[in-house]
């Protein structure tokens, strides 16, 4: 028999637990990991590529913006100057100075920049074309030939031409009709500008004849009415007054007076005695 000692019986050795081997789960269990690492890897390349395409749009939107800045300038103001003067304060900006348009006025000396395109202030690019309209002046009229037309429709004639009318003066003219136009000032055909005055002599027709009035008086009333018809005048209302030493009938008084100058067609005033 074996001796038992102090410690008791000697044990048997404990045999480890093996799990049953399975290949088809350790299988599974890599793809696992090896699909959890690709799509790490995945998103990693994802997440670079969309901040290397944010930088780079970045870069490329301050990049242009700088260059736009660098191309960019503010147009000038180049109203009231000569061409010379708008391309002295263009050119140096990069821009061409390019005349549209030239057209009549007043206000601005010929020569000089009336309006322009782009207005003063925006900003442009360089080597953008500066269009300007340039003045003519004021504009240069040809006064209207008026002799010979109707006084009565000159006015009209004249402001449709930019003119306006001036004085008219009437004279007798044995050669143009009564109201025509027989001379003006200034003569046709002038060069002018718009609001000039243009002065006309106006016709009255032929000269009538003109008499030195007599004196009728102590002349009895009928050779005093029939010299009166004769003549072409017309007798005015008659007065009859007192009047010693005259035989009735006989002409005291006369209107106008004896050497006054008249016209056929004038009333003659007579005064006879009662």
């Amino acid at each position: 028999m074996e001796a038992i000692g102090a410690v008791g019986p000697r044990c048997a050795p404990a045999l480890a637990v093996r799990r049953p081997y399975n290949a088809a789960a350790l299988e599974e269990n890599g793809d696992r990991k090896r699909l959890r690492h690709a799509a790490r890897v995945a998103a990693w390349i994802v997440g670079a590529g969309a901040l290397f395409v944010a930088v780079f749009t970045f870069s490329f939107y301050l990049a242009m913006k700088m260059e736009m800045r660098s191309t960019q300038v503010v147009v000038p103001d180049v109203t009231g100057m000569t061409r010379e003067g708008a391309e002295e304060a263009a050119v140096p900006l990069g821009m061409v100075v390019e005349v549209a348009d030239q057209r009549n006025d007043a206000a601005v000396p010929s020569g000089r920049v009336l309006a322009q395109q782009p207005r003063a202030g925006f900003e442009v690019r360089r080597g953008r074309r500066l269009k300007v309209v340039l003045s003519l002046g004021g504009r240069v009229l040809e006064v209207p030939d008026l002799v010979g037309q109707p006084s009565r429709t000159v006015e009209i004639t004249l402001r449709r031409e930019g003119f306006l009318p001036g004085n008219e003066v009437k004279v007798y003219d044995d050669r143009a009709p009564r109201g025509t136009v027989i001379a003006q000032v200034p003569p046709p055909g002038t060069p002018s500008i718009p609001g000039e005055r243009v002065h006309r002599l106006v016709s009255l027709g032929p000269s009538e004849t003109a008499w030195v009035m007599p004196n009728l008086e102590n002349r009895p009333r009928r050779d005093v009415q029939r010299f009166l018809e004769d003549s072409g005048f017309r007798l005015g209302p008659v007065r009859q007054v007192s009047h010693s030493g005259r035989p009735p009938g006989t002409i005291v008084g006369q209107l106008p007076r004896p050497g006054h100058p008249v016209r056929s067609g004038d009333v003659i005033h007579l005064s006879i005695a009662r």
